[in-house]
């Protein structure tokens, strides 16, 4: 068990004990990736990554996308409170999603219920849940973290008297995913509705989140920090972030991607093609734009046939199958759209791996 009272203050937060998972003695944070060596921090890749990725990425990477606590208590009400490094929401995309958390009620065998709260945006971010709950005892609990900014540092609070502790962060084997802010979650209205938390919440396993928006350019560098996580399944899908590039570099970077993948791993590979722009029916411009990649993905995919590499897959734009409407802006999908993303490649994910046995 982790616990860290905080005794402060104000009325609104007396007779509550608060629970700081950077305190734990052990790794909290589930889909971290790097949990042993990253430790109690919330970031994406380890600092050794500094040097050796972009300036761009591993600032992105100090983004919580994708991460999360698990923890267990009787409570029957729940406080979460927390500061971020950067604003609270963008045109396109609201504060819940940019900047909020989201609790989930978790049996543990395939039921989630979400908790709905109060919540207020000020210098501390504040959720606040009362919990229906049947049972006397200990129940579980998911945390998703912020899509789209940095965590200072976070706490979970209950009634002194309750309850509580922290899970330490999964050892199963996870699903790592390699892409573009679509990955990271945007645009999303809450951080449970980005399509990799759908994905771990369906398949009941690690969904280790590497999307960094506007920079999943198939990069060697970061291609490097992947291959060291030992995964069940590498999905790629960084298409969106490469339209501007010529035909011939998104070929031979998808070579290259997944050479380098397969001479550290035999784990499954599977590419994902651009979903595409909203109104690419209706304008050729767009269409040739996003089309382009995935005929040169597609091409690359061939020819790592032909070399008879093993266990690579993929995710067509077809099987995809965004609708018109399925997209905030002409890129980033809606909750809409993170649902049908999250259900191709759990259809996928299944056909390649099977039933998932956790532990």
């Amino acid at each position: 068990m982790c616990i860290l009272g905080a005794a402060i203050s104000l009325p609104a937060w007396a007779q509550w004990t608060w629970n700081d998972p950077c305190a734990c003695a052990f790794p909290v944070f589930q889909n971290q990736g790097f949990s042993e060596e990253i430790g109690k921090e919330f970031q994406r890749l380890p600092d050794r990554a500094k040097p050796e990725v972009r300036e761009a990425v591993w600032n992105l990477s100090q983004e919580t996308a994708g991460l999360a606590l698990c923890f267990r208590t009787d409570a029957r009400e729940l406080k979460v409170r927390y500061q971020v490094k950067g604003g609270y929401a963008m045109p396109h995309m609201p504060s819940t999603g940019v900047s909020g958390v989201d609790l989930y009620q978790t049996d543990g065998q395939g039921r989630w219920t979400i908790c709905f709260s109060n919540y207020s945006f000020g210098d501390t971010i504040a959720y606040s849940y009362q919990i229906k709950n049947e049972t006397e005892g200990m129940v579980s609990y998911y945390l998703y973290l912020p899509l789209y900014n940095g965590v200072k540092w976070l706490q979970v609070g209950v009634p002194e008297g309750s309850r509580f502790e922290y899970v330490p962060a999964s050892t199963e084997e996870p699903i790592v995913v390699y892409g573009t802010s679509i990955a990271q979650g945007a645009c999303a209205s809450r951080p449970g509705m980005a399509w990799t938390n759908i994905v771990q919440r369906t398949l009941q396993c690690p969904v280790v989140n590497l999307g960094f928006s506007g920079n999943g350019r198939l990069e060697e560098g970061v291609l490097d920090f992947i291959g060291e996580i030992p995964a069940r399944l590498y999905v790629i899908d960084c298409m969106a972030n490469l339209p501007d590039e010529p035909d011939e570099v998104i070929y031979e970077r998808a070579l290259a991607a997944v050479r380098q993948l397969r001479a550290k791993h035999d784990t499954p590979i599977l590419l994902v093609e651009h979903a595409g722009y909203c109104q690419a029916e209706s304008d050729t411009t767009q269409f040739h734009r996003y089309h382009h990649t995935n005929l040169a993905l597609r091409r690359a995919y061939r020819t790592l046939k032909e070399e008879k590499v093993p266990n690579l897959f993929y995710l067509s734009h077809d099987e995809l199958n965004y609708h018109p409407d399925s997209w905030v802006d002409y890129v980033h999908p809606s909750d809409w759209g993170m649902r049908q993303q999250a259900e191709a490649v759990i259809s996928k994910a299944r056909t390649i791996l099977g039933p998932i046995k956790t532990k």
